[in-house]
């Protein structure tokens, strides 16, 4: 067979037979062959080769002799690889190959190809011919080639490529999947300025971004670009409708019919087998649910408790899968618990079920809700929000776009939820209560006890949740009759008390259920039960039930007794919870049946459990030892859960927030409960975890326990408490709050814990550095320094070391400045660890500041390649918006806009002031590249963000690079 033969135009001129490379020559025979190739199999005559391979004073005294020696050279190299394919036609010649020999021959018709596949495979297929053909281009086309014919065909290509990715963009948009858009879209602007198309998407991305005024910035830049010409009709229209905040923009739309890939839930808990009547509330439901997609289907279920909510939910929602065939979503807001689920964690599970990723999920409440619903917007998804509070716990939970549909289950009335369809679910008609018992206990035992049958179905209110469980008893023991049932449920004691209304109703079947239990299994769900919290894993069970929590397997299997008795219940696997109902029954029956001051001591054994495992995992992310992070002694009994990695470390101590939480709460109100381990647990979920609405959650409990504190007179804790509660006050941007904090814990330690006092000097020299007070700073952070050095705390000296440096450049004592950086790098540089990246970024912002700019932004790579590694995000757009700033500085505005761009999305996610030092960046960056308005846009956004938390050194500069642009 002959080889293949295949020429790359787009770069070097290249040609391959079969997979070996040929020899094309030297250039102008490479320009010949160009001229051939660009003609796509058809002849040019001798004239034409001519003019395309010299210009006219360039051309040698025998052109045409010229000619035809490169001819028979490329003969030589292509002919002999098989049949002829360089012919000669008249005085010209033809090279016939196929059009799927030259990358030239597709990328060209690539735009017409993408218009016809999508009128038949959708903006998707269009949008993947479209990359295909921007993948063939390696470089300048015809690189090296200087003719004529090679310059215009360059050009031309050029042209060409600029169209493709004016496409490829605009689909971008319209299908709203690229979250980087906005950034390649800006990017791609500095390259072509005169194009009105990338313009226009890079105002819609930055408009969906929530960036408004940087989308009109764009605008404004384009005019003063075009200088006497208007901006077109479509870039006009597109102000216009960014101007007024047209919804219709704020989403894509539909895709043509393309479903948005992704995973697909399937998070609905199981159906029962046994599931009885209901039936005109289930077809109910469907007729709803099923309803006319051009709008999101609310239906609101509510009712007593234990009256079959969310059975019903359960099943209906399951008979309607083919109807939501991107798949369902299942949350427990907890609405009859004092605490119910926050709306912005659940949230947070939705985005990770729909695809995103644990570290793009947002911060901000605003943002969560936003990214849900686009996530949603080209779905038809079912969503089950199971014991809703209020209308005002499940709104931000209601997809904005129409083809979802939302099933609501609650205890109240949801009347302020807008648009919701209603029903009422109401015990059992007597029919169904006894074809209920049917099912369970078999239709021979009650046909055979008529009678009993009904009375019983009347003991239990004809509530499903006591049927089941009086049936599931007397299903248990086969020979038992049902009077026998019957006659302990009109005992007038538990008639009376438990079956009178609803609710007593529910726990007099758990009382039958409870006599069922071993001892074990009775004191694992009474004990169990003081656990405030949404759910638990084998670990913290058994270290309440002073079992083994480093070999939970028996425990799990007791766990898993009590979900087959229905007295628990798992959601997923290695996680537990009660229902509402039977925690508060298990907690009554500990009251009546726990030994004096039991609750007390299993609390205190699951916080030591807890305290020393947060440590481990504080110590595994820092990569340190335990004694080195803890600020203050606090002996534990129990050595705690080890942690391969890091980020198994924070998995566990993030899965667990809820349960640490309520400990804290717990010892601040229980004398008996070590206060001094509840301040450490509060500094570890301060150390290990981030996120605004964290630290926010940790300064308010730190608060609670610094009060406790004091009014037990335990000043060292308070102490501990105060810095916490600073510290964490300080990373939300707090700063102005932050300061009285950090200053009474010094005052608190004065005599106390050196290695408090040197945390809380470091995070007050990191405060009066955001307030520019660069003197008291550098007092800050020497006191830090000197205690660290005294403890032998290299990795607390090391870091104090890298703000300590920072604060001397900016004094202008760079040669202090770098020594210091430079060891701090060197004390925290052991191990690859949290510590050692931002002792590695330090350093850069040092040599940023002493203006070795190259050696910085290595630096910088250095620590950014560590945060991204731990997952360290806050620090990952930090180090971004240091490079940005080099870059800038450098003079490569490009490069250092493309950054910040790059780094925008994380930091919106993150901090107002990583943010913000972004959008310095960019601003100061636009400014170079003559997009003033936009510019403008940037710092006026970015001085917002730093004047809100008092940050006047960042303010500032932000306000001289708005001055310079006046």
């Amino acid at each position: 067979m002959t080889p293949e033969l295949r020429f790359a135009l787009l770069g070097p001129v290249r040609g391959w037979s079969g997979g070996a490379e040929l020899d094309l020559g030297r250039p102008q025979q490479r320009e010949v062959l160009a001229v051939l190739l660009a003609a796509a199999g058809r002849t040019v005559a001798m004239p034409l080769l001519v003019d395309g391979v010299w210009d006219e004073g360039d051309r040698p005294a025998r052109p045409e002799h010229a000619i035809r020696t490169h001819i028979w050279r490329l003969r030589r190299v292509l002919d002999g690889r098989g049949a002829p394919v360089l012919e000669t036609v008249g005085d010209g010649y033809a090279l016939r190959v196929p059009e799927s020999a030259v990358d030239t021959w597709s990328f060209e018709a690539a735009l017409t190809t993408a218009e016809e596949v999508r009128t038949t495979g959708g903006a998707e297929r269009a949008r993947e011919v479209l990359e295909e053909a921007l993948a063939l281009w390696a470089a300048e086309p015809l690189a090296g080639l200087h003719g004529p014919a090679a310059r215009a065909s360059r050009t031309r290509l050029c042209g060409v490529r600029q169209a493709l990715l004016e496409a490829r963009l605009e689909l971008d948009a319209e299908l709203g999947d690229r979250p980087g858009l906005a950034a390649e879209a800006g990017a791609l602007v500095v390259e072509y300025p005169a194009s009105q198309r990338l313009r226009g998407v890079q105002m819609l991305a930055l408009y969906r971004s929530g960036r408004q005024a940087e989308a009109l910035g764009v605008f404004e830049d384009t005019r003063r670009f075009l200088a006497t010409a208007r901006p077109g009709e479509a870039l006009q229209e597109l102000h216009r409708r960014i101007l007024c905040s047209d919804p219709s923009l704020r989403l894509p739309g539909a895709g043509h019919g393309i479903r948005a890939t992704g995973p697909r839930p399937a998070a609905l808990p199981r159906d029962i087998d046994d599931f009885t009547g209901r039936r005109e509330q289930v077809e109910t439901l469907a007729a709803m649910l099923n309803g006319d997609a051009v709008a999101v289907v609310v239906s609101a279920i509510n009712g007593m408790a234990g009256v079959g909510k969310t059975t019903l939910a359960v099943h209906t929602a399951r008979r309607l899968g083919a109807s939501y065939p991107d798949g369902q979503l299942y949350a427990d807001l907890r609405g009859a618990d004092r605490d119910p689920a926050e709306t912005h964690f659940v949230l947070g599970t939705f985005l990770r079920e729909l695809g995103t990723a644990a570290s793009d999920v947002p911060d901000s409440m605003a943002e969560r809700v936003a990214l849900f619903r686009s996530s949603l917007a080209k779905r038809r998804v079912l969503l089950l929000l199971d014991n809703a509070a209020s209308g005002d716990q499940v709104r931000p939970l209601i997809p904005g776009a129409a083809g979802c549909a939302v099933l609501v289950t609650s205890r109240a009335w949801l009347t302020g939820l807008e648009g919701a369809r209603h029903m009422r679910l109401d015990v059992m008609p007597l029919e169904e209560a006894l074809a209920l018992l049917r099912r369970i206990i078999g239709a021979r035992r009650v046909d055979a006890e008529p009678r009993a049958a009904a009375e019983l179905a009347d003991a239990c209110g004809a509530l499903p949740l006591a049927l089941r469980i009086a049936a599931s008893r007397l299903a248990a023991e086969p020979g038992r009759p049902l009077a026998d049932m019957v006659r302990l449920l009109t005992d007038e004691r538990i008639r009376l008390d438990e079956l009178r209304s609803g609710d007593t109703a529910v726990e007099a079947a758990f009382d039958l259920s409870y006599a069922k239990l071993t001892g074990e299994q009775s004191r694992a769900f009474r004990v169990l039960a003081v656990l405030d919290v949404p759910d638990f894993g084998p670990p913290c069970a058994a270290a309440l039930l002073d079992r083994d929590p480093y070999d939970p397997h028996d425990t799990e299997e007791l766990l898993e007794s009590l979900v087959d008795l229905s007295l628990l219940e798992s959601r997923r696997p290695g996680r537990y919870h009660f229902h509402d109902l039977v925690r508060a029954f298990a907690r009554a029956r500990n009251i009546r049946e726990g030994t004096p001051g039991e609750t007390t001591r299993v609390l205190a054994g699951l916080l030591d459990f807890c305290v020393a495992t947060a440590r481990n995992a504080d110590a595994v992310a820092h990569s340190v030892e335990p004694a080195e992070r803890s600020l203050i002694d606090v002996p534990t009994t129990s050595t705690g859960l080890a942690f391969s990695t890091a980020q198994d470390a924070t998995d566990w101590m993030r899965e667990e927030v809820p349960l640490q939480r309520a400990l804290v709460d717990r010892a601040c109100q229980d004398d008996g409960l070590s206060l001094t381990q509840a301040a450490d647990l509060m500094d570890k979920l301060n150390t290990v975890l981030s996120g605004i609405t964290h630290l926010s959650a940790v300064a308010e409990r730190a608060e609670r326990v610094a009060g406790a504190a004091a009014r037990r007179g335990r000043p060292d804790v308070e102490a501990l408490a105060r810095y916490v509660r600073g510290n964490a006050l300080w990373h939300a941007n707090s700063y102005t709050e932050a300061e009285p904090e950090l200053t009474r814990a010094l005052e608190l330690c004065a005599g106390g814990s050196a290695r408090l006092r040197a945390s809380a000097h470091l995070t007050l020299c990191a405060n009066a550095r955001v307030h520019g007070h660069f003197e008291e700073a550098v007092g800050h952070g020497e006191a830090s320094v000197r205690i660290s050095r005294e403890l032998g705390a290299q990795i607390a000296e090391g870091t104090a070391l890298g703000e300590l440096a920072f604060n001397y450049a900016r004094q202008g004592r760079l040669a202090e400045a770098r020594t210091a950086a430079e060891r701090g790098a060197e004390l925290v540089g052991g191990r690859e660890s949290v510590s050692k990246a931002i002792g590695l970024y330090y350093l850069a912002r040092v040599l940023r500041l002493c203006g070795d700019g190259d050696t910085a932004l290595d630096r910088a790579r250095d620590a950014l390649a560590l945060f991204r590694t731990l997952r360290v995000t806050a620090f990952e757009a930090a180090t971004g918006a240091l490079m940005a700033e080099i870059h800038a500085e450098a003079g490569h505005h490009a490069l250092a806009a493309g950054t910040a761009e790059e780094f925008m999305p994380l930091a919106r996610r993150t901090s107002g002031m990583l943010e913000g030092a972004l959008l310095r960046a960019l601003g100061r960056s636009l400014r170079h590249l003559g997009q003033d308005a936009r510019a403008r846009a940037c710092l006026e956004a970015a001085l917002d963000l730093f004047e809100r938390p008092g940050a006047t050194a960042d303010a500032e500069q932000a306000r001289t690079l708005l001055a310079d642009l006046a």
